[in-house]
């Protein structure tokens, strides 16, 4: 038979000794799950960190994360990913098979009823990145996280990649099964757009698609920026001063006013140039020169100024004509009404003939052959 003493009268110091104990010793612990409380009216993040304590076993402490800043002004705040616990042992004691960040724990005061997170350190169940080359210490970085890739490589290099979340995430929050934890896998056609700075000093945004890519280059080597939209380019060239777009079909649109100045313009155009207008001005200081197989115009036509024709035309409707005209070639005109001086040169006859309709008079109404060449107004030619 046993008697038990009452502890408030018989004090034990074997077993107040863990009620007074201070443990100063740093921990490693697995993040199980985090939740949100409320302290002094604040709102802020607890982890529950699985903790193997050589005295006690597994213990979840509640923790919170530390911060690269620590001020009102200046602070950093991310998100620590747990697991799902499941209802055995199966992941006690083997860190590597728990997905949960790994982390570096140590008590407030010694009081292993609160933590604080010092810091992470890689999980054992990934691969390290960083690969030395043998005979020398590069300098490089990796990190990732919520999809996002950062990389500095040995050669200073920088590349943000967007990887988006793993397609299967949902096996990353299974409880450990004793099985080593798969590697994340992604969408590939969703992700892989990076933004990047080379050795050069050139920059690149590209959304990396395997077809019809679509980029932007600032290309300082060179002094170029090229603009890349499947097979459309747009480039712009510091040394050369120049734009130069590769595509199918461009449109402006200006809602008052478009100017273009510029020393020479080139149209080339394979098909149609079609322009619609409510009035069009063309101002030529020395020569404007039109070359075509067919012209066509419709609408009133008024000229000043001096015209030479060479070949043949056929006029028909009301001309009036003012100033100097000289034709060369068959002239057929209907309805022709002028105003000054006209010389025809060419048809049957080389001669020049002034012809002068006088019904009644002079030769039986007939044409009469002269020199002069000034034809009355009102005279209708038909040759």
């Amino acid at each position: 038979m046993y008697t038990i003493s009452d502890s408030s009268v018989h004090r034990n110091k074997a077993s107040f000794s863990a009620l007074h104990d201070k443990d100063t010793s740093i921990k490693l612990g697995v993040v199980r799950e985090n939740t949100v409380i409320e302290d002094n009216g604040i709102l802020e993040t607890r982890y529950m960190v699985e903790i193997y304590d050589g005295k006690r076993g597994f213990t979840a402490v509640p923790c919170i994360r530390g911060s690269r800043f620590g001020g009102v002004y200046n602070y950093e705040e991310y998100t620590l990913r747990g697991f799902d616990v499941g209802k055995d042992s199966t992941s006690y004691g083997s860190p590597s098979l728990c997905p949960g960040d790994t982390v570096v724990v140590a008590y407030f005061q010694g009081d292993s009823s609160q933590g604080v997170i010092l810091t992470c350190l890689n999980h054992r169940g990934r691969q390290e990145k960083i690969e030395q080359p043998e005979g020398e210490f590069g300098v490089e970085y990796y990190s990732e996280f919520n999809g996002i890739e950062t990389v500095i490589n040995s050669d200073g290099e920088y590349t943000r990649t967007f990887r988006g979340q793993p397609t299967n995430l949902d096996k990353l929050k299974e409880a450990p099964t004793g099985s080593p934890i798969p590697a994340a896998e992604y969408d590939e056609e969703v992700g892989t757009s990076y933004y990047k700075w080379d050795k050069t000093g050139s920059w690149e945004l590209s959304d990396n698609a395997t077809e019809d890519l679509q980029s932007i280059k600032v290309d300082k080597p060179n002094g170029q920026i090229i603009i890349t939209s499947g097979k459309t380019t747009f480039t712009i060239d510091k040394a050369e001063e120049s734009y130069s777009i590769v595509n199918k079909k461009t449109t402006f649109t200006s809602e008052d006013e478009f100017n273009i100045e510029t020393k020479k313009t080139d149209i080339n155009s394979q098909d149609l140039v079609s322009i619609t207008t409510t009035k069009m001005d063309v101002k030529a200081k020395e020569l404007f020169q039109l070359k075509a197989t067919d012209i066509k115009t419709d609408g009133k036509w008024d000229m000043k100024g001096d015209m030479k024709i060479l070949g043949k035309i056929e006029l028909t409707g009301d001309i009036m004509q003012t100033g100097n005209n000289i034709v060369t070639g068959n002239v057929q005109c209907v309805g022709l009404t002028t105003t000054g001086p006209v010389s025809l040169a060419g048809g049957q006859y080389p001669l020049i003939y002034d012809i002068v309709l006088i019904i009644g008079t002079g030769n039986l109404g007939l044409p009469v052959i002269s020199t002069a060449t000034v034809l009355k107004t009102g005279l209708t030619l038909a040759t």
